[in-house]
């Protein structure tokens, strides 16, 4: 059986997709890079780290990834549902509920008593969701602008 010769994609137009969701990425984090200058300026720079906005920027983020991917399949009509599924249910399983979660316990955590810092796991948890997420979406978001332009090829 011989399968379908694919083009390869010129690294222009991945480099192009990629610069394309680093921007969006960049957006993405202006709250954090405000909220890091306040906080230093306030003389509280090492709580920049327990803030929710990670886990919210993890979420949404995250939501962004799932939306730009399943946007790019259908675009390009290259649609595999299978491919889709596995892709949204793995970012919603991975990274959307965890970070929701980790996000209602730092917000408890504040509620209950406002000068109590968070544990280091919560910390660490929060922030790596961050870093999962982002890469999901500059992943998510290269591809879905890749399949997409591809249909316009």
């Amino acid at each position: 059986m011989t399968h379908p010769k694919r083009e390869r994609l010129p690294s222009r137009k991945v480099f192009t997709a990629v610069a394309g969701a680093l921007a969006e990425w960049l957006f993405a984090i202006v709250p954090l890079i405000v909220l890091s200058i306040v906080l230093s300026h306030l003389q509280h720079g090492g709580d920049v780290l327990e803030s929710a906005e990670w886990s919210f920027g993890a979420s949404v983020l995250a939501g962004q990834g799932v939306v730009r991917f399943v946007s790019g399949l259908v675009k390009g009509q290259d649609l595999s549902v299978d491919r889709v599924l596995l892709g949204v249910s793995a970012a919603l399983v991975f990274v959307v509920v965890p970070a929701n979660i980790v996000l209602a316990l730092v917000l408890m955590n504040k509620e209950a008593d406002p000068t109590k810092h968070l544990s280091s796991l919560m910390v660490t948890a929060q922030v790596s969701l961050f870093v999962v997420a982002s890469l999901l979406f500059i992943v998510a978001a290269s591809f879905g602008h890749l399949w997409a332009r591809r249909s316009e090829d």
